[in-house]
């Protein structure tokens, strides 16, 4: 000790004396020591089967996620939603609907009456397809002239569009086809006149623009502000609210409005770059898009608040925050997957999430340019949903502080 001056510690002192030989020992550079490696695995082990609720998260995702998307996410693309006009209201013309709706690729809707029901229903997303068949539909078969059937196709899912016509135009030639079997001479073709409507050239682009938005506000108002929020936790300055003035909503508007200030700015970027460089107009109302857009934007803030009150860590957090926002915002609220061609189970928790309502109400104002008289059921379930989460995230966050 009298070497030291007892300034430095006795682990020092020892490792400086050296061996018996007095020469200092030397490490052993390029060997591992199984004992020390063995050491750092039981205490990381011992960390993390403490840590239960991250453990629980770590198991519970991955099978969560395998269930719920391998059971639920469908690229097929059949019972289309189909409405008939049939103005020839003849056998010749049940038996063309008849092998439509039997094929397994159409389910009837309903049969309209005048083209203005057609036009409701792939307006109001009631039907994704729609024949109409000319009154002089059986009569030019019956003398062998050619006839046409018109097919219309709801084009805001470009990928259901394409694969819609094409199931159409095989059905209606398959019909043509066991005609011409039944038949001695060779008849003339059903010609089959195809339009889609919202987006006739079929551009993935406007399919996707809108769903992106739904995206990049989830982003900005559920995961960022969860890590903020958690992020006081993990520092401690947290609790510092109990001893100070401070209220827990003064708090929680203080931590979110700076978020709403981002996601608003990364709303009109993204709207600006649609347009700009994709080409993509808004056909709708700016004003009900933006009433849309921060009614999406409080159910996003709220779900980030709610994950704060519930993960203690931002690890925690981060995949709270994907479990309940991004995940669903991209698979569950028809983005990317159309939701009627999903199983009914998955089709149910959809409505749990607010993707599903804001994502319609965007493509509906963005590709068919229609307003609150379409739209109004999404705006209440999006008003309930923000009413509902943000109430709860509220409560829970003044109960951990008191």
């Amino acid at each position: 000790m009298a070497r030291n001056g007892g300034r430095y510690p006795l682990a020092v002192v020892r490792s400086e004396r050296g061996t018996d030989n007095g020469q200092r020992p030397s490490r052993r550079r390029g060997l591992m020591n199984l004992r020390t490696i063995r050491a750092i695995m039981q205490r990381e082990l011992i960390d993390v089967l403490r840590d239960r609720r991250s453990l629980f998260l770590t198991f519970l995702y991955p099978i969560t996620m395998l269930i719920m998307y391998g059971y639920g996410i469908r690229y097929d693309v059949d019972n289309v939603q189909l409405t008939v006009l049939d103005r020839s209201e003849t056998p010749a013309s049940r038996a063309l609907i008849q092998d439509l709706t039997s094929s397994g690729y159409f389910r009837l809707i309903r049969f309209a009456a005048t083209e203005r029901d057609v036009e409701h229903d792939l307006t109001t997303d009631t039907s994704r397809a729609a024949v109409i068949i000319p009154y002089d539909f059986a009569d030019r078969l019956r003398v062998d002239k050619p006839t046409a059937v018109q097919v219309l196709i709801d084009g805001s899912d470009a990928n259901t569009a394409t694969i819609a016509q094409g199931y159409a135009l095989a059905i209606v030639n398959g019909y043509e086809a066991k005609r011409r079997g039944t038949a001695m001479t060779t008849r003339p073709p059903i010609e089959v006149q195809s339009r889609v409507w919202y987006n006739p050239e079929l551009k993935s682009v406007n399919f996707i623009v809108p769903g992106v938005i739904a995206v990049i506000m989830m982003i900005v108002g559920a995961i960022l502000t969860a890590l903020s929020i958690v992020k006081e936790k993990e520092r401690g300055t947290l609790e510092q609210i109990l001893t100070s003035p401070i209220r827990p909503v003064e708090m929680i508007i203080g931590k979110i409005v700076p978020y709403v200030i981002i996601a608003l700015i990364d709303l009109g970027i993204i709207v600006a770059a649609g347009a700009l460089l994709f080409h993509v107009p808004m056909k709708g109302s700016l004003p009900q898009f933006a009433l849309f857009s921060i009614l999406y934007l409080v159910c996003a803030l709220g779900v980030g608040v709610f994950v704060s009150t519930v993960a203690d860590t931002m690890q925690n957090a981060m995949i709270f925050a994907i479990f309940l926002s991004l995940m669903p915002s991209v698979l569950l609220s028809g983005f990317v997957f159309p939701i009627e061609y999903m199983p009914t189970a998955v089709q149910v928790v959809t409505y749990f999430f607010p993707g599903r309502y804001f994502v319609n109400a965007i493509r509906g104002i963005y590709l068919k340019g229609v307003g609150l008289s379409v739209l109004w059921p999404d705006a209440v379930l999006l008003s309930l949903f923000g009413i509902a989460i943000v109430g709860l995230s509220t409560l829970r966050f003044r109960d951990r502080l008191e």
